[in-house]
């Protein structure tokens, strides 16, 4: 039973705050996509009023809706509380040790497939920086592009075509550099690719001199695609160099699917 709240707590923040937390609660339970009428209806809240705290939700990420049924579902809000995230914790050694071995920046992230901006985003979980002094400096919470990025590459092809294309938002693409791809055909044929050879790359597509190298997670515990990848200069980004870190980056990837298990 929840709480009852006293009038003076419902005309101010705390209520409005208990609100929001009780509609984010319906989600944790047997209903993982609800619409504005079903939260209504089973919090006994009028329509405008849920309207306004949805707006909300999702406008800080905690809700996403799905472009085509307009469904609500939880969306990556709660990653920026990673203290609490079972999965950068189980990452960050592994990436940390991979950083100091290969001198290069090493991420782990996810994909948010409803960011506001009309396609799909990579949102970075964990970072880790190597010791070359030329090297990507990236954070937790960046978002990147997932069509010019060889992570948001890799977290497209664990979707099937049609879920991988509503993700990809409207054609065209942003066009960030020459070598970036701004059609879906172009891109599914990427993806095909990266669904045989399970790896991603991304030669220059985001930035010009920016190679990135990017490998699918098994992550049973999560609700979407997870991926790690390897930033680098293209200047570093030799067909020997790729390799190595191709088999250094499955191997990472193995040991944090282990330390799930």
């Amino acid at each position: 039973m929840r709480k009852q709240l006293s009038p003076d707590e419902n005309k101010g923040s705390v209520g409005t705050l208990a609100r929001g937390l009780d509609i984010l609660e319906l989600f944790a339970g047997d209903s993982p996509e609800l619409t504005q009428t079903e939260i209504s209806e089973r919090l006994g809240l009028p329509v405008p009023t849920v309207h306004r705290l949805v707006k909300l939700l999702t406008e800080r990420g905690w809700l996403v809706r799905d472009s085509a049924s307009r469904r609500l579902r939880l969306g990556l809000g709660a990653a920026r509380l990673l203290p609490a995230v079972r999965l950068p914790d189980l990452a960050r050694e592994p990436l940390r040790a991979l950083a100091e071995r290969s001198g290069e920046t090493v991420n782990l992230a996810t994909l948010d497939t409803a960011p506001g901006t009309g396609g799909a985003e990579v949102l970075y979980l964990v970072s880790e920086t190597g010791a070359n002094l030329l090297t990507l400096r990236s954070h937790v919470g960046l978002r990147l592009p997932a069509h010019a990025t060889a992570l948001g590459k890799c977290l497209l092809a664990e979707l099937d075509d049609e879920a991988a294309r509503r993700a990809a938002g409207r054609e065209p693409y942003a066009e960030l550099t020459p070598k970036t791809v701004t059609s879906w055909e172009a891109l599914r044929r990427q993806l095909e690719r990266v669904r045989r050879e399970g790896v991603a790359y991304s030669r220059e597509e985001y930035e010009i001199g920016l190679h990135s190298i990017a490998v699918p997670l098994a992550w049973m515990d999560g609700d979407g695609p997870a991926a790690v990848n390897v930033s680098l200069p293209s200047s570093r980004a030799g067909r020997d160099a790729t390799a190595e870190l191709t088999r250094e980056l499955r191997a990472a990837a193995a040991r944090i699917t282990g330390a799930a298990a």
